[in-house]
């Protein structure tokens, strides 16, 4: 037996300690091939981030990414109120192309935060696209700015300048009143009509569509239901996402879907009557004090040349409603320019404060429509010969609009005065 004390021999403490640093050199190079891996094969950013869903406490970051290797999307958020953190989804990593939508709770109201893409690796979260910033929904009784406008989805250069135009301005939130894939809602359009020409726009402002007409062609507009993380309260019997409501601020937003179930869309009058009908009423008058806006694509107050198909039932399933509970303005689109109506009730022309506004906002860049002429008695405003959006500043007692063409220059103004909490108030317009 070898009795030889290696504790004694420099020999072998010399051999250990090389072995040693063999394994600390081995493990240092596995990790920092792995970090180099992690960046190196980090996914490409296809579409988004769009903010989306939101609420009281929290929102939503939706986008695509696609990668050879592994795809583990997440959202690092840090605030001025001392938030950090990183929040991923709950499925594992994998190759391929992957949407992501990431809850992000227990923010503060009207807090602004800064958010990164990244992507998970094996050491190290890897960096995608960013930062970027949001604000949360403020409380009540902070102003905040809103844009509407619709029927843009064409690709065409006029859509992108105008889009340009909007993210300038600087909105809190956009309401769209629907059509923005043209010509069918097809999936494939999505990234080269919605999101390239909104991309410094969706990143930061709260984007909350409504179903058009050419929206649903396509699978009776799944696509949309597909690429949009929208408020899951819509009335009971009705696919999802498709009718939906939120509170931002002052005011409360109802979208709702206005597609027949011929030729494309789902409801039909029946469901109109018992189902979105009566949610809507208990919906409008939850919101209390405050304004309240309703927004869909068939309009039923126009002059339009251009045929508004399924406005009639709209008409007939909901107006009795926004006039009983107090609707405030009602925003539409598929016509292709800007109309304004008077405060209407019961069809009849009402003084200002007394009745519901009707705004159609469907210049957003697909080709326009001419009105026609011999306007009616309840039309205040009609312009077919540009492109344009509103913009809206709004307080818990005014409501300021604008509608911009593609120009930069100011089309048209209305102004709403509210006294205390009554629906009735003062308006002005220019």
């Amino acid at each position: 037996m070898d009795n030889t004390d290696t504790h004694s021999n420099p020999g072998a403490r010399k051999s250990r300690a090389n072995w040693l640093l063999r394994i600390v050199l081995l493990i240092a190079l596995a990790v920092l091939g792995a970090c180099i891996f992690d960046f190196q094969t980090k996914p490409l950013l296809i579409t988004g981030p769009m903010v989306q869903l939101p609420h009281d406490g929290g929102l939503s970051v939706v986008w695509e990414m696609k990668g050879d290797w592994m795809v583990n999307g997440a959202v690092q958020v840090s605030g001025t109120d001392g938030l950090e953190k990183t929040v991923g989804t709950s499925g594992g990593a994998s190759p391929g192309k992957q949407r992501f939508q990431v809850a992000i709770e227990d923010v503060k109201p009207g807090a602004t935060y800064t958010y990164t893409l990244v992507n998970r690796g094996w050491f190290r979260d890897v960096p995608v696209a960013g930062p970027f910033t949001v604000t949360t929904p403020p409380l009540p009784g902070k102003s905040f700015r809103f844009a509407c406008f619709g029927d843009s989805g064409s690709g065409s250069n006029s859509q992108a300048e105008l889009a340009e135009l909007i993210a300038s301005k600087k909105p809190d939130v956009v309401i769209h009143t629907g059509d923005l894939i043209y010509p069918a809602g097809d999936i494939n359009d999505y990234r080269p009509k919605f999101f390239e020409p909104y991309k410094d726009l969706i990143t930061s402002c709260f984007f909350m569509p409504s179903l058009g007409n050419h929206d649903c062609a396509t699978q009776r507009g799944a696509p949309f239901l597909e690429v949009f993380d929208l408020p899951q309260n819509g009335p009971k019997g009705i696919p999802r996402e498709r009718n939906y409501w939120f509170d931002y601020g002052d005011a409360r937003f109802v979208a709702l879907d206005s597609n027949d179930i011929f030729p494309a869309g789902v409801i039909t009058a029946l469901d109109r009557k018992e189902k979105v009908g009566p949610w809507l009423r208990e919906v409008l008058k939850g919101a209390g004090g405050r304004w309240k806006f309703v927004y869909f694509h068939h309009p039923f107050y126009t002059h339009s040349k251009h045929a508004a198909e399924g406005a009639a039932y709209m008409k007939e399933s909901y107006v009795d409603i926004f006039e009983e509970c107090g609707v405030d303005v009602v925003f539409t689109g598929h016509n292709h320019l800007y109309e304004r109506t008077a405060p209407i009730r019961k069809d009849q022309v009402m003084p200002e404060g007394q009745g519901v506004v009707y705004v159609v906002s469907g210049a957003g860049g697909a080709e326009r429509y001419a009105k026609r002429p011999n306007p009616p008695a309840y039309l205040r405003v009609a312009v077919d010969d540009v492109f344009s959006f509103t913009l809206v500043e709004l307080s818990a007692t005014r409501f300021e609009l604008k509608q911009i063409n593609e120009s930069d220059a100011v089309i048209d103004t209305y102004a709403i005065e509210k006294t205390g909490t009554s629906m009735a108030g003062k308006a002005q317009s220019d």
